[in-house]
């Protein structure tokens, strides 16, 4: 049947919104209504009815979820920027540490390994200035994830002292901070 220009919004609202159509979307709403109609520019007017529907669009959300822009950091020399992490718990050594401070340059991927007995950000901000700030040099950048201990106001303080900016991963996000990660997963085996 050749619907006129002044039906289809009529036939739009039956196919697509009506019980029958349930708002299908574009490919099958054109199906439906390919079988029984046509008019000159009926895939158009589908197209746009289904974008314009309101419920569709309510249900459905945006068509693309927006995501933060990824940004590239080029690191130029070593220690310039490091990626630390707490490993543990494991089992306790005859010394009583428990856990490991995993630090890694960003630029040559290389890792130190610290034992400590707790995960206190005490201990971790004393063993980052003895044991890695002394003997390597402060970097400009710290990147971890949101431990409590990276996140304290000791750390913080220690970080502000030192003139390092302390960058932090994404909530429940591990892969922001994958290169530390992975060694964890070496370290662990």
């Amino acid at each position: 049947m050749v619907v006129t220009k002044a039906k289809v919004p009529d036939v739009l609202q039956l196919y697509h919104n009506g019980c029958s159509g349930d708002h299908l979307g574009i490919k099958r709403t054109l199906l439906k209504i390919r079988e029984r109609f046509y008019w000159v520019h009926c895939r158009d007017d589908v197209e746009d009815w289904c974008r314009k529907s309101t419920s569709c669009a309510a249900v459905k959300g945006p068509p693309t979820r927006s995501r933060g822009a990824l940004k590239l950091y080029n690191v130029s020399e070593p220690w310039e920027r490091i990626a630390i992490d707490v490993a543990g718990p494991f089992p306790e050594s005859v010394s009583g540490n428990k856990y490991f401070i995993v630090v890694m340059d960003y630029f040559a991927k290389w890792s130190e390994i610290f034992a400590i007995p707790n995960q206190e950000a005490s201990t971790v901000a004393d063993k980052l200035v003895h044991e890695v700030f002394c003997p390597f040099g402060v970097p400009l950048d710290i990147h971890s994830d949101q431990g409590r201990n990276f996140e304290s106001q000791i750390f913080q303080e220690t970080c502000r002292v030192m003139g390092t900016r302390k960058t932090r991963t994404i909530s429940y996000h591990p892969q922001s901070d994958a290169m530390v990660e992975r060694f964890n997963q070496t370290l662990e085996r």
